[in-house]
């Protein structure tokens, strides 16, 4: 490799005559050209020739529609051992590095490339009914991540057959239990509203996205079926507090809430916490009511307890 100072980067990457070649060469680009393009890049100078490679590839990544030709281009300047560095100097030390750095932007355009690919595939294979979730969401975290991240992205597109076929397959398939987060399970309980899905979801250990999907419920109460998943949620110890915090938070409360909530009074593990709650939100002549009108006493020591604070 040959070191060359910044300056002449700037120097050669400006020049009119690496403008004119590569603004020229963009046609063959543009045409899938590759065997003349490439023919015509070997007969410039080799700096000359990593200065319209870099304009090139820029010209690619402001027309970002590929093909597989184009994508096969890019790829291959993305493999291209560096021929020039440059030698940054800093306060007591130098860092040398490429001089021109279209690899990196080339192998970017070409894993966007990739992704809108998956993206399409997996919006087709949906529609059709043939995709398998444990199949898309398998292998290493990175690319559990990635695969997940395309099925979030999609998933708002898909039609609402499709997204009931996906949201079976959590009551179905064992193998989905053992997914790392709760990001894919809440999206399609969220998209489906499927029953069996939420109830996966609020067993399971919870994280942001189970949460987020508690939040999200919240703000719809007192919609009956946001209502409904809230009381169901309390089942998870680590939810349950917020749960109960929205449940208590509708005024007035539904006929279906307040039912849930007096037999929560009674609740061993929860009574006192719903007790404590509803007091918070001043129904304490409800609750004095039910003191009155019980003769449960895990309900009158929660009630009570309540008032007294």
């Amino acid at each position: 490799m040959t070191t060359i100072t910044p300056h002449a980067v700037t120097e050669v990457l400006a020049s009119s005559q690496s403008q004119a070649r590569a603004a020229a060469l963009a046609t063959l680009y543009d045409h899938n050209d590759f065997r003349a393009l490439e023919f015509n890049l070997s007969q410039l100078p080799a700096l000359k020739q990593e200065a319209v490679r870099a304009l090139l590839v820029d010209h690619a990544v402001a027309h970002p529609v590929l093909d597989q030709y184009k994508a096969n281009w890019l790829q291959a300047q993305a493999l291209r051992k560096p021929l020039f560095t440059v030698v940054e100097q800093g306060d007591g030390y130098q860092v040398t590095q490429t001089a021109f750095h279209y690899g990196t932007k080339a192998r970017s355009q070409v894993k966007r490339w990739e992704d809108m690919l998956k993206a399409q595939t997996f919006s087709e294979q949906a529609e059709r009914g043939e995709l398998v979730l444990s199949e898309w969401l398998a292998g290493d975290l990175t690319t559990q991540a990635l695969q997940r991240d395309i099925l979030l992205a999609q998933l708002p597109g898909l039609s609402a057959q499709a997204v009931a076929q996906l949201a079976a397959q959590f009551t179905s398939d064992k193998a989905l239990l053992w997914l790392p987060d709760n990001a894919v399970i809440a999206a399609l309980a969220a998209a489906s509203g499927d029953d069996g899905v939420y109830h996966l979801l609020w067993r399971r250990r919870s994280d942001q996205y189970s949460l987020a999907e508690l939040n999200r419920l919240a703000q719809l109460a007192p919609d009956p079926q946001a209502t409904q998943q809230l009381m169901a949620a309390t089942i998870n110890p680590s939810l349950k507090i917020v749960a109960y915090r929205a449940l208590v938070a509708v005024n007035p409360l539904p006929s279906q809430t307040q039912d849930f909530l007096s037999d929560k009074l009674a609740d061993v593990t929860d009574g006192a916490l719903v007790a404590t709650e509803l007091a918070r939100h001043g129904y304490l002549s409800w609750l004095e009511q039910l003191v009155g009108a019980s003769r449960n006493q895990v309900l009158q020591k929660n009630i009570k307890t309540a008032l007294s604070q």
